[in-house]
């Protein structure tokens, strides 16, 4: 409670402000960081990080920057619904590499507030599992990740404003699908290229 006071009040000691960034959250200016592959360790640092600005006196947006290969779906999914449930805006930043189950959660940032860098590079594929043991078994498994990549794709088409299908059909590619911000903007994934400085 003491410390949920301290943020409030804008006194944050500089041990735990220290503390939290060297997990990725800067409370002081309501920035969370996710430059590693998306795992239950990540993004339940993420969630603490949402949480705890969320608890705070002020509302202003909570600006999450992202680069990442991607990682785990079931983590993917739930950082969505967590990004999708809060009050606070969140302001999505991507830069450096965008991809497999990253460019949902730049999607789902506020629209309007949707950025990429000029560089970043984005990629996305069809899902895949560890399939093993019995028939029976291995067909689950497959359904159920056929189910996973129905939903992100649903998940995607809703927050860009395209069809499911249009990424479905990049997914049952043969390989992973790359593309560059240019794109990215142009199908919805972001609203702005994050460019050079003002008035360079």
């Amino acid at each position: 409670m003491e410390v949920l006071k301290e943020l409030m009040t804008k006194r944050i000691a500089k041990d735990w402000v220290n503390a939290y960034f060297e997990h990725g959250v800067d409370v002081s200016n309501r920035r969370i960081f996710l430059d590693d592959e998306i795992s239950d360790c990540s993004i339940s640092n993420v969630i603490k990080g949402i949480y705890l600005m969320e608890g705070t006196a002020t509302k202003q947006p909570v600006s999450l920057y992202m680069s990442s290969f991607g990682g785990d779906m079931y983590e993917m999914f739930a950082l969505y619904d967590i990004l999708r449930t809060v009050e606070c805006e969140i302001h999505t930043f991507a830069y450096g590499k965008c991809m497999s189950a990253t460019p949902l959660l730049l999607a789902c940032g506020e629209i309007g507030h949707r950025w990429c860098s000029p560089n970043c590079w984005f990629m996305i594929h069809d899902s895949w599992g560890f399939a093993a043991g019995s028939t029976q078994r291995v067909v689950a498994e497959v359904d159920h990740w056929k189910d996973m990549n129905n939903k992100w794709a649903e998940l995607l088409g809703k927050e860009t404003k395209k069809a499911k299908k249009f990424w479905i059909d990049k997914c049952t590619l043969p390989k992973d699908y790359f593309f560059n911000s240019d794109k990215a903007i142009a199908w919805g994934v972001a609203d702005h290229i994050w460019d050079q400085k003002e008035g360079e």
